[in-house]
Parts: C-alpha cells; sequence; structure tokens
C-alpha cells in the first residue's frame, strides 16, 4: 500500500521520546527491531516493561505468563501481589504535584494534588468498607468525567472491590441491566450536572434500584442517600488492600449491540501494565504532561486515561460539559487555561469541528491521541494541518473495552501518514484471511496470535461466550472482530467490524472504504455506509450522510462511489440525514443506520446521544413505507 507520510519526526524528536528511550535501554537501535523483540521474547519484554513504567508489586510475580490452563486463560504476573491504586496513587502519597486538573460547565475549575487524591480516595475507601464492601465486590461508578470520577475509582481499587464504570449517558434500563448483572449494592453517582447549559439529572434514574447511593452534590433531606464528601470528611483512612495480579479490578461493559450487554473482566496486574505501556510509549507521557481525552469514565477511554496518567506521575484533566458551549472556542479556553499537552479525541469531534470550520491551531498540544472508530483521510489531514499547525504527531490507538487498551497504534516516534496505525508493541497482532494465513496488502481479519496482560478474564458469568467470542475461529489466537489491511512496513489500516462487511454480488467491501470516498466530496461532514438486503444482489450499498447547510449530494456521492470502485457497487439508497445515531463519544452506529432503515429490531440503543434520530431514519425509509422501526 502506497503511504504518504504527512508528519516525519526528526532524529532529535524521535530520540527525544519514551519508547526510543526503552528501546536504547535494551541496547536496541531501530523501532522495527523493539517491536520484534516485543513479539518473540514475551517474558523479556514484560519484565523491562514493568521496570521502565516504574510499575510496583509489593511482592514478586513466580512468572510472567502462564497459559498451563490453556491460551485463552493464560495468567500474568502470576502470585505477585500488586494494586492498581497503589500505583496511581500511593506511591506519590507525600507529592504535592498535581494529580487532577478539573472544570465544571458552569465555570468552576481547581486541582487536586497526589498527596490530596491519595487523602480523599483513602478515607472513601474507609468509608466503603464501613457500609460493608468487601472484596471482590461489586461498586458502581455512574458520573460524568469529573474529579469525583476519579476519586471514586481510586477509593474502590484500593479496598480491593471491582469497579464498574457505567456511561453517565445511559438510561434507566441500561443501568438496572448492568447493575443487576454485576450484582452491584453500591453506586457512585451525581445529584445532576451540567451540559449545554442544561441541567443532566443523575439520581432519578436510580429510583427504585436497590443500592446504595453516594452521590456528589447532594441536597439536604435526601432520605438514604450518602453525600460524597461528608464521607470523606467523616471517614478513617483505608490503605491499600494487598490484592494479587490476577484479582479482578475493573468490569467493564460492552455496548450491547444485538442483546444484553457483557461484562468484560480486567485485573490488577495485566491491566495496570499494559495501559501504563500504552500511556508511556504511545502518548508519550512525562510526569510534567496533562492528558485530557475526551470521553465518559463509562467508556473504556475514561479509566485507561486516569490510570494511565496518574500511574505515571502525570496530570489528568477531566471537564464535564460540552466542548462548544457556551461559546464554540471552550475547547481552545480550556487547553490554554490548564495546560492540556495530549489531547485524545475521536474522529466524529474532529469532522464536527471542521463542519464549523474551527480550525486555529491548539496551543501547546504537543500530542493528539485518537481512538473510537477509523479515520477518513481528509479529517485526519485537517487535524494534523489545522489544528496541530502540521507538527504535532497523531497517535491513533485502537483496541477495546475487552482488552481495555490497544493491539493497534501509532506512536510520535515513527512517520506517520493519514489514517495511519501501527502494530502494538508486545501484542502480535496480524491480519489473517478466512483460512488462518497471515496476508499481507490485503484487507481481512485483525488477529492477535497470542495472548497479552490486559486481555479481558473472561466475560462475567459466560466463559463459553468469552472462547465463542474471542477464540473459536482460529486455534490459539484471538479474533478481535475488525477488518484491517496490514501493509509490508508494518502499519496497519482499520476497515470497520468485520460484521459490518458489506457484500454486494458476492464482493465484500468494508464501510471505512466507501466511507473514505464519501468524504472526498465537497460539503460532506459525515457518512455512515451499511448494507441493505437487495433481492439481487444480496446487499447494496446504503449511504447517509450529513453536509454543510444541508445541500443535497446524493447524485455527487454515488459518481464519486461509481467512479472509484465500479457500477457493480453502485449505492442503492443515498439518504441525506440532519444526524447520524451516535454515541455521545462520537461513535457512529452503524447497525443502528442499518435496521432502523429496514425495520429490523435496534438493540440497545440506550447509549445514543439522541435515541430520536432511528426513529427519524425509519420514517423516511422507502422499504419502511411509514412503518415505525421496532425498538
Amino acid at each position: 500500500m502506497r503511504k504518504e507520510f504527512a508528519y516525519v519526526p526528526s532524529q532529535e524528536e524521535i530520540d527525544s521520546t519514551n519508547i526510543m528511550k526503552l528501546a536504547g535501554r535494551l541496547g536496541i537501535g531501530t523501532l522495527k527491531e523493539l517491536y520484534d523483540y516485543a513479539d518473540k521474547d514475551v517474558d523479556g519484554f514484560w519484565e523491562n516493561v514493568v521496570q521502565d513504567c516504574e510499575v510496583i508489586f509489593n511482592s514478586p510475580y513466580s512468572s510472567i505468563a502462564d497459559s498451563s490452563r490453556g491460551v485463552p486463560w493464560t495468567k500474568w504476573f502470576r502470585d505477585g501481589q500488586i494494586n492498581i491504586a497503589y500505583n496511581t496513587v500511593g506511591k506519590y502519597r507525600d507529592s504535592k504535584r498535581v494529580a487532577i486538573k478539573f472544570e465544571r460547565e458552569n465555570g468552576d475549575h481547581g486541582t487536586i494534588s497526589f498527596a490530596e487524591l491519595d487523602e480523599k480516595s483513602g478515607r472513601l475507601g474507609g468509608a466503603l468498607r464501613k457500609l460493608g464492601v468487601k472484596k471482590g465486590d461489586r461498586v458502581a461508578v455512574f458520573m460524568p468525567l469529573s474529579p469525583e470520577s476519579v476519586i471514586a475509582l481510586y477509593s474502590i481499587l484500593r479496598i480491593g472491590a471491582v469497579a464498574v464504570p457505567i456511561f453517565s449517558g445511559y438510561g434507566r434500563d441500561a443501568v438496572k441491566a448492568r447493575i443487576d448483572d454485576a450484582g452491584i449494592r453500591h453506586i457512585f453517582t451525581f445529584n445532576s450536572y451540567h451540559r449545554r447549559g442544561k441541567e443532566v439529572d443523575m439520581i432519578h434514574i436510580l429510583d427504585r434500584i436497590d443500592a446504595t447511593k453516594i452521590v456528589y452534590d447532594l441536597p439536604s433531606g435526601s432520605g438514604d442517600k450518602l453525600d460524597f464528601y461528608s464521607l470523606i470528611q467523616t471517614s478513617e483512612y483505608f490503605g491499600f488492600e494487598p490484592t494479587l495480579s490476577e484479582d479482578p479490578a475493573i468490569m467493564l461493559y460492552t455496548s450491547g449491540t444485538t442483546g444484553k450487554p457483557k461484562g468484560t473482566v480486567h485485573v490488577h496486574g495485566g491491566a495496570l501494565v499494559n495501559i501504563v505501556k500504552e500511556v508511556k510509549y504511545y502518548m508519550d507521557m512525562k510526569q510534567d504532561d496533562t492528558l485530557f481525552w475526551v470521553s465518559d469514565p463509562g467508556w473504556m477511554m475514561g479509566p485507561w486515561s486516569m490510570i494511565g496518567a496518574n500511574a505515571l506521575g502525570g496530570s489528568i484533566f477531566t471537564y464535564d460539559g460540552a466542548l462548544d458551549y457556551p461559546e464554540e472556542d471552550r475547547l481552545w479556553k480550556i487547553i490554554s487555561r490548564h495546560g492540556v499537552t495530549i489531547l485524545g479525541l475521536s474522529p466524529t469531534l474532529v469532522r464536527s469541528l471542521r463542519s464549523k470550520s474551527q480550525d486555529r491551531p491548539l496551543r501547546g498540544i504537543r500530542v493528539f491521541g485518537s481512538t473510537g472508530e477509523p479515520w477518513d483521510t481528509e479529517s485526519w489531514m485537517w487535524l494534523f494541518e489545522k489544528l496541530g499547525a502540521s507538527k504535532v504527531p497523531i497517535a491513533n490507538i485502537s483496541g477495546g473495552t475487552d482488552i481495555i487498551g490497544c493491539f493497534l497504534a501509532s506512536t510520535p516516534a515513527m512517520p506517520l501518514a493519514p489514517r495511519c496505525l501501527y502494530r502494538g508493541l508486545g501484542m502480535r497482532v496480524s491480519v489473517f484471511d478466512e483460512a488462518g494465513n497471515e496476508i499481507v496488502e490485503k484487507i481481512g481479519y485483525l488477529v492477535a496470535k497470542g495472548p497479552s496482560p490486559s486481555m479481558t478474564r473472561g466475560l462475567w458469568n459466560q466463559p463459553e461466550k468469552y472462547i465463542e467470542t474471542y477464540w473459536s475461529k482460529y486455534e490459539g489466537v484471538w479474533n478481535h472482530g475488525d477488518w484491517a489491511l496490514m501493509d509490508s512496513d508494518g502499519y496497519f489500516y482499520l476497515y470497520g467490524r468485520a460484521d459490518d462487511v458489506i457484500k454486494v454480488a458476492g464482493k465484500r467491501v468494508g464501510p471505512n472504504e466507501i466511507e473514505d470516498m464519501v468524504a472526498e466530496v465537497e460539503g460532506i461532514i459525515e457518512s455512515a455506509v451499511v448494507g441493505i438486503p437487495d433481492e439481487i444482489k444480496g446487499e447494496t450499498l446504503g449511504i447517509f450522510y450529513v453536509s454543510v447547510n444541508s445541500v443535497d449530494l446524493s447524485r455527487e456521492i454515488k459518481a464519486r462511489v461509481e467512479k472509484a470502485i465500479g457500477k457493480a457497487f453502485s449505492p442503492g439508497y443515498v439518504v441525506r440525514l440532519d444526524l447520524l445515531p451516535k454515541t455521545r463519544n462520537g461513535k457512529i452506529m452503524r447497525r443502528v443506520v442499518r435496521n432502523a432503515f429496514t425495520g429490523e429490531p435496534l438493540g440497545d440503543i440506550s447509549g445514543l446521544e439522541d435515541p430520536g434520530v432511528p426513529v427519524i431514519i425509519s420514517k423516511i425509509s422507502p422499504l419502511l413505507q411509514g412503518k415505525s422501526a421496532e425498538g
């Protein structure tokens, strides 16, 4: 695959990165040699990561990896005593350095030092213990991105309980499904917060849910609910439960696209080591950096960014509001006011900024992180050239809830082309064809040829489903479910979920490939491409797009696709929308587009930013003749 690099670091810039300093420490001269070493010498590589990232084991592990029960059930850092919260706050408990910087939409802002964070989370941990929370009990964090969500997370982890982050935008049914499934008896939440100037009521979502609610900003006279900061002020400090490497720490729920959401279980040792590796080497995080990932504590990137930044002694920034309220330059002001140096954002957010011509450089940012969905070339270049002034590298990463980390990641130490990723360091990734053969320069299935530390230890109460989902397609190989291409230089490109692949007259095409073509039409903001059932072709392309000033570009889109890949792929449906259905962290839900248009059940749509969008799609669908899509 021909690449034109947009970002080419100087040798001085390469040598200054954390990843190349690791290579130098190992006596390795090039990035490729470092990646080859990481894949071949599993024990040696992860041992060096632990040392280089200064991960603290309170008692040593007996082995790095133990696959005696089978590859899917590999244990990492066996018998080692380690606690995530000790590594994020405990080892810095005497430090006055800033651990959290925060701002709320109403303008309130401030900082919390590591010493203060240790004291607050320790006292809150003591409160949990007094409430009867034991090691292994599940405790929910149903909060927006805020200092309280960080404090709550660490208070749970330090006492050996299991943190269950829940997206702050979920409705009652989605929250209850996760609470019931995990057997949760205690919940951290907000009374309310503000988004776009409007009050978002959270506490009433928990009405009739039988659990103890620990609430930030609790009004007086709230019955059986407990006040977050009152507990901190009145409770005794708790240290750190001596948890083992394989003890569960965090349970993250998948989005539940077709049925009941699945809980992925992550442990103290493997999750911490891999998260710290990724934030240090992919984001190039140093102690004087401030990381702001535009996400939610309920999504993987929330705890990932908190744990990674603080474990490295750096600052995490939290913000609970809209980035364009009350002025469209709120993001620029946040970055300037709080000294944000590493900014994580989604392609959808970039496309939104681009559509509003918000193209001033984000001064002070030295690394962009991105994840959530595949890029289109134009938006990647716009971010690089406009917001990054053609100087700031884009560390594009891709993984998932099920590995609380990344299989693919580009870094500031390498030349970067639009949309590119690179193989994950120590993750043994590749691309296989249907028969299990490794393929280069062809689109196939993204896989990991062996286990890695942060892979889920199973799906909560569903061990058979875990094997079926990840390990059943190829023997001893993790099938991630993404459609990807690996080139001869080790770079990767994503083409959407493998189960999103469209078959037109027996020919496979990835939705992102078509979306790239659509993005080349002037006036397009974003698009979603899905397969629509067709009596003759099996499936035909359905292209749903949003345009500048709602201009009808259907004819131009059809012509662009036909010219690019031939009339055999001529779209059967080209539909203009005012909005695409997407989650609040910006991920476009192609499944919802397709099912709303065809009248199939929508599945779990509790995470949608605007649940009215699929209703609009169903109403304009010629396939439904005015009928509503099923909920």
